[in-house]
């Protein structure tokens, strides 16, 4: 019996291992996680072309705060993505990122940034739940929501990381190794 339970959490060690190490070219990153692996080589995808993207996640990775992204339905799909849990357990948060997957991949890049943004303000803020994170929006939010009048809300800064991160993914890629050589 013993055995058995040493094997399963030797098999979900490794399987974690193998969806967080990073090549090496790659860097390792633990607290953006994608909830499969087409995410997973979106953020990949997103934190290599992006500086802006690359930034958030450097700022997520120094928090005590775990960002987790999945292809879902926000609103019931009135909306490209949302915040859709924010908690905490154990001194770490914990925010769910869903992204509506009917984009192209560049938009759905963006739209992790946007909604990474998000992820930054409310570490920033020390919320650890919806109430805390109402509390924050209706204060940095703009239109309704800043009003009192809708619990769906936005920042101006969210959507400035969004459509810095699409201008850096439409530029031309070149090499970040040594020499500068384009790929």
């Amino acid at each position: 019996m013993r055995l058995r339970i040493a094997m399963g959490v030797l098999l979900i060690v490794t399987g974690a291992a193998q969806t967080t190490l990073a090549s090496s070219d790659e860097r390792l990153i633990t607290r953006v996680k994608g909830l499969g692996d087409e995410f997973t080589s979106l953020i990949r995808e997103g934190d290599r072309r992006s500086e802006t993207f690359r930034a958030m996640v450097d700022e997520i990775q120094a928090s005590n705060a775990v960002v987790m992204i999945q292809f879902g339905l926000c609103a019931k799909g009135q909306f490209r993505s949302c915040v859709s849990h924010v908690g905490a357990t154990g001194g770490t948060r914990t925010i769910r990122i869903l992204i509506n997957p009917k984009l192209t991949m560049d938009r759905v890049i963006a739209m992790i940034a946007h909604e990474l943004q998000h992820a930054v303000e409310i570490i920033r803020s020390g919320a650890a739940n919806q109430d805390e994170v109402m509390t924050l929006y209706r204060r940095i939010a703009i239109g309704e929501c800043a009003k009192g009048r809708s619990d769906r809300c936005e920042t101006d800064a969210a959507l400035a990381v969004e459509k810095r991160v699409l201008d850096e993914l439409d530029r031309p890629q070149t090499s970040r190794h040594p020499g500068g050589v384009p790929r």
